[in-house]
């Protein structure tokens, strides 16, 4: 971290409703097309899903990055459960400083008080995705083999 950040006080922590303008902007910013409204029925109906978890990153009372999480049991794996992470956002400017870091050691804990052995995540393979694989691998995890396939159902 730089000496300007290592100053100010960061907190990892679970979102709540009042964080949702912030998240809903860190969304954008990332690329995600989504309104303060969706979002709100998206989080409200997550706030009450035991295998769901949004956490936020608050660098001095302002919301600066978030992980989303998913517990799910898997018919083709050995471990009775593993945990996904949905979304893993940085503020652009604060990239680097070791919140992705932080947020990624809060998503485990959040996995094995959850009885979870295993973390996963799923990334495009554009080019501009190259600095998040970077970061993927530096902070443990292990590129595997796949495709993803998705239908539209409307």
């Amino acid at each position: 971290m730089n000496s300007s950040t290592q100053e100010q006080v960061l907190q990892i922590r679970k979102c709540g409703l009042n964080d949702l303008e912030r998240v809903t902007a860190l969304l954008r910013e990332f690329g995600y097309p989504t309104t303060l409204s969706v979002m709100k029925e998206r989080m409200e109906d997550m706030e009450t899903d035991p295998f769901h978890c949004t956490l936020v990153a608050e660098l001095d009372n302002e919301v600066v990055g978030m992980v989303g999480l998913r517990k799910v049991r898997s018919y083709y794996k050995q471990a009775d459960c593993i945990t996904e992470i949905t979304a893993l956002i940085v503020a652009e400017e604060l990239r680097g400083n070791g919140l992705g870091k932080r947020l990624v050691a809060a998503a485990e804990e959040w996995a094995r008080q959850k009885g979870c052995c295993e973390l996963f995540l799923r990334s495009g393979n554009r080019v501009e995705r190259a600095p998040a694989h970077a970061f993927y691998r530096h902070i443990g995890f292990e590129k595997t083999a796949g495709y993803r396939f998705n239908k539209s159902l409307l």
